[in-house]
């Protein structure tokens, strides 16, 4: 049975249907989940196969702007990592090809991924169009200068990778104007190991990175000047507010970043736990919510809401920006550990419709979809 006849006839809800379009494969692999008791949301599980599967969460929407398509990494056994899509509206994965998932513009339907040419000793930055899923070269690599990480801006005029070490616990950023192909360094900072690298979607200038400070001090923040380098401090982690988790957002097009503190620290006071918001202008940081050990955080397209996982329970709760009000979507049942794809790393698809997390709780990670019920954002937003 093909995937199309399978996705038409209804008889999809058990099993793994499978067509081949050239060289892509084409698959029905959801799977029945659940409904959650208190919001009412309904939770269906994207992804069955006995592979590894991620959202690729990296703090961003990796989703067509519809908020219809979403990408779907995934790891072999032996084999390179893949780039899938999966079509929430048809119910259906689709396998891109071989490559690592690092960064989106989901306003332009565009994600950016990396793909290794080892005989070749070269890496492409592949462009895949979540509109028509046509792919195309956008930058070529030396091997060894592949980026790690890497952020697009929203309009896609650059792309900055990295890190490399330099040296003396400073890393570099390299820096591309995707309009022209030129690439050059952008800027170098000291502790800068783990960046997550975010451009503001409001201002393509804007980047945002973490600085992995060594001692008690923790993580701190600081934006980057895309054109020309320079670095600006926020005023985040010790001694301006609480330690951070190390998760952090844009908050949409506002101008504003949003973080979650330390939730795990054992001498932490709970009114410390929480979600902090602070502009690159501002001299303090302010809460937004605050009482719960909240963790890995994500922020709606339109920049209303915040969708982040509790550090102990991995539940999964959506809360107004502007109100401060939370309210428990439903569980992810992950069981949270070291490897990455066992971290629920919710997110809201642009159109607001679902929060896409991962599960490993069948034992291998998966990719889930929890759908909003109606009037549930309307509540948390209201005066």
């Amino acid at each position: 049975m093909t995937a199309a006849v399978a996705a038409q006839d209804g008889r999809i809800e058990r099993g793994v249907y499978e067509s081949r379009m050239g060289s892509r494969v084409v698959a029905v692999e959801e799977l029945p989940g659940w409904t959650d008791p208190e919001s009412g949301a309904r939770i269906v599980q994207l992804t069955s196969r006995a592979v590894t599967s991620s959202n690729v969460h990296m703090e961003q929407r990796f989703a067509s702007t519809d908020g219809r398509r979403i990408v779907i990494q995934r790891f072999p056994f032996s084999r390179p990592p893949e780039v899938w899509v999966g079509d929430l509206s048809r119910r259906m994965v689709l396998r891109i090809g071989e490559g690592k998932a690092l960064t989106a513009s989901h306003s332009r339907n565009a994600v950016y991924y990396v793909v290794l040419d080892v005989d070749e000793a070269k890496a492409r930055l592949m462009r895949l169009d979540l509109a028509d899923l046509s792919t195309r070269v956008a930058f070529q690599f030396d091997q060894n200068q592949a980026p790690r990480k890497g952020v697009v801006s929203a309009d896609e005029h650059w792309f900055v990778g990295g890190t490399f070490p330099i040296g003396d616990d400073v890393y570099r950023l390299t820096r591309i104007d995707l309009r022209n192909g030129k690439a050059d360094t952008l800027c170098e900072i000291r502790d800068m190991w783990n960046p997550h690298l975010q451009i503001d979607p409001g201002n393509p200038r804007r980047l945002l990175v973490q600085i992995n400070r060594n001692g008690a001090s923790g993580a701190t923040l600081a934006v980057v000047d895309v054109a020309t380098g320079e670095v600006k401090p926020l005023r985040v982690g010790k001694p301006h507010t609480p330690l951070l988790s190390g998760h952090e957002t844009w908050a949409g097009r506002s101008g504003r970043v949003i973080f979650t503190v330390a939730p795990g620290g054992p001498k932490s006071p709970v009114s410390d736990r929480g979600i902090y918001a602070i502009s690159p202008s501002d001299d303090r940081a302010k809460p937004i919510a605050l009482g719960q050990p909240f963790n890995h955080l994500a922020v709606s397209d339109d920049g209303k809401f915040f969708i982040v996982d509790h550090h102990r329970t991995q539940e999964i709760f959506v809360g107004g920006i502007d109100t401060g009000r939370f309210q428990k979507l439903c569980e992810s049942r992950t069981r949270q550990g070291r490897p990455q794809t066992s971290h629920a790393h919710p997110y809201m698809t642009p159109n607001n419709r679902h929060v896409i997390f991962n599960s490993n709780i069948t034992g291998v990670a998966q990719v889930y979809a929890a759908q909003i019920p109606d009037g549930f954002l309307q509540k948390l937003t209201a005066p």
